[in-house]
């Protein structure tokens, strides 16, 4: 039977183990009697990755022989040792450790002064407060702003004098810092900020614009002036968020006049804002605009706008939209009638789409639309889709009625199941039937369990979802929606939308992307760790293979489940 490993081997393995240590970990190095001697003797002349090690087992010891260490170690050659000490006097009320600390403020790694910073404001924040306001004027930028930084985390007394005196350097880095930190402290200080909207750099105007954004008191006056062509790009795209943000119909007309903008971004942003504040004025510069534009996105803008702002004029624009020659344009206007600003004749506008487009992409969108936006129409246009010429259409409404349990939708299915002859249907037929007729059973799926994965992952009845890229980009990043029926749609950060089919039959993805080859690859879902309820409320969709933009590379997306918090441990270390 092997020896129990001596304190060093175990804080050895501890720190060069392949995966992140666990507090188990930590604990089993903190339980050992002569850890203490072994860390001081590891922080004299180990390497780093135990230093660092030793040090986080020293936090959770938290004596006074343990911040002596942490003194020693803020002397570190190494960076990433001195933050850790640094972090480890936090708790301590030690007037050496203080000492230790104001001297390590001049360490000239801003990590390292930044952890310095906190551990002090931490220790006595009145203290650090005045500490960094009698530093801040002799001090170089990185501490300046490692100072603000600090004061705005913490929320520090004496933050409004550190801003102000931020606010007097040359450097616009450093003024927008100090608008960041003068934005916490309240109603006092929003004239100053409001002068701080003519600053002469744009970092300094979007920061001043982002703080007087959240306080909605603030007239829609302060931001009208920024919309001007003088201003920078980002400055007017942002001082139209603000109005957008309060609601003030009144803004109308300083705000159309941004659809002439030459910027297109600038332009789609105005299209939009216009629909968000009910600007019936801008109807007719819309309508001319949609006449004239030949950019897809823009026209799908203009026409999901008009489809919100109404009026006959812009039904009649959106009804020739139904026949535009972008499918997504094509799509904006199918939702648009769809939605419960369409006029009366609106359903009988997407059934008669529905017999008539030529094209099958739109057939099946205005099917997904009235299923998701008018389920009182839902069996009526199933029906006609189950007449529809193109198998990959009548796939999709059989598809769909599989999903029911309602005897209506297994009539339907046993009627088409007469006169059906496309292999492939008949096939997803068969199955859905099997799965409505099964007795006590609840249909999951028309023909595998795998697709409900993709479109309710947490099994809550939804027959669409949302997965994300980058969730902590949101709404930033790369989203899919799979649905209910086989259909999959990217939107990109461009607002690009790609469509494509899928299906799922045991781990095998396969999609077919619009005029390309089908892709396949192998995939799992898996729940991450649970909600403080028990219940899992994020999904990890992994693919083998990036079949979704065609590379060998695999590929990660992620399913939070709606009217979910998500909770997670904050670890320093």
């Amino acid at each position: 039977m092997s020896a129990p490993l001596s304190t060093w081997e175990l804080l050895h393995w501890v720190a060069t183990k392949p995966t992140r240590s666990t507090r188990e970990d930590l604990d089993a190095l903190l339980a050992r009697a002569d850890f203490t001697q072994v860390a001081r003797d590891v922080l004299v002349s180990g390497p780093p990755s135990e230093k660092t090690t030793a040090l986080r087992v020293l936090r959770k010891l938290a004596t006074p022989e343990a911040h002596a260490l942490a003194r020693l170690a803020l002397r570190d050659e190494a960076a990433d040792v001195r933050v850790l000490a640094a972090r480890v006097l936090a708790g301590t009320q030690d007037a050496a450790d203080w000492r230790s600390l104001q001297e390590a403020l001049d360490d000239t790694e801003p990590s390292v002064q930044h952890a310095v910073m906190d551990s002090l404001a931490r220790m006595n924040p009145a203290a650090a407060s005045d500490l960094f306001l009698e530093r801040f004027e002799r001090a170089p930028l990185a501490e300046k702003l490692n100072a603000l930084a600090t004061a705005q985390r913490l929320g520090l007394p004496e933050s409004g004098a550190l801003a102000r005196l931020g606010l007097a350097s040359t450097s616009s880095t450093l003024r927008a810092a100090a608008v960041a930190l003068l934005a916490r402290e309240g109603e006092a200080t929003e004239g100053l900020l409001i002068q701080l909207l003519t600053d002469t750099a744009e970092d300094v105007q979007l920061e001043a614009l982002h703080a007087l954004s959240r306080r909605a008191h603030v007239p829609a006056s302060v931001f009208v002036p920024l919309l001007s062509a003088s201003s920078p790009l980002q400055v007017r795209q942002q001082a139209l968020r603000s109005l957008v943000l309060r609601g003030d119909a009144s803004a109308c007309e300083p705000i159309c006049r941004l659809l002439t903008a030459p910027e297109s971004s600038l332009r789609r942003m105005t299209i939009l804002a216009t629909a968000r504040l009910g600007c019936s004025g801008a109807t007719r510069a819309l309508l001319e605009m949609l006449a004239r534009t030949r950019d897809e996105d823009e026209r799908a803008d203009l026409v999901t706008a008009l489809g919100q702002l109404g009026g006959p004029e812009a039904w009649e624009a959106l009804r020739q939209a139904l026949s535009d020659e972008s499918l997504r344009v094509r799509r904006a206007a199918i939702s648009a009638w769809t939605s419960d600003a369409a006029p009366p004749d609106a359903t009988t506008v997407m059934l008669e789409h529905l017999r008539g487009a030529p094209d099958i992409e739109t057939r099946k969108a205005v099917v997904l639309a009235l299923l998701n936006n008018r389920p009182e129409m839902a069996h009526r246009a199933l029906r006609l889709a189950l007449e529809d010429s193109a198998p990959e259409v009548r796939r999709m409404a059989v598809r769909a009625l599989g999903l029911e349990a309602s005897p209506e939708a297994l009539q339907i299915l046993r009627e088409h199941q007469a006169t059906e002859r496309d292999p492939d249907v008949l096939r997803h037929l068969g199955a859905a039937l099997e799965r409505q007729q099964a007795p006590g059973d609840t249909p999951i799926s028309v023909d595998s369990p795998a697709e409900r994965l993709l479109f309710d992952p947490a099994r809550t009845g939804q027959h669409v979802a949302e997965w994300l890229a980058v969730p902590e980009r949101y709404p930033a990043t790369e989203r899919f929606y799979f649905y209910a029926g086989g259909n999959l749609e990217q939107l990109g950060t461009d607002s690009r939308l790609h469509a494509f089919q899928y299906t799922a039959l045991g781990d095998q993805l396969h999609i077919q992307p619009e005029g390309a080859p089908g892709r396949s690859t192998a995939f799992t879902v898996t729940p991450e760790p649970p909600a403080s309820n028990g219940m899992p409320h994020r999904f990890r969709l992994e693919l083998a293979r990036d079949i979704l933009f065609g590379t060998d590379a695999p590929r990660t997306l992620h399913f939070i489940e709606p009217k979910q918090t998500d909770t997670a441990s904050d670890d320093d270390f």
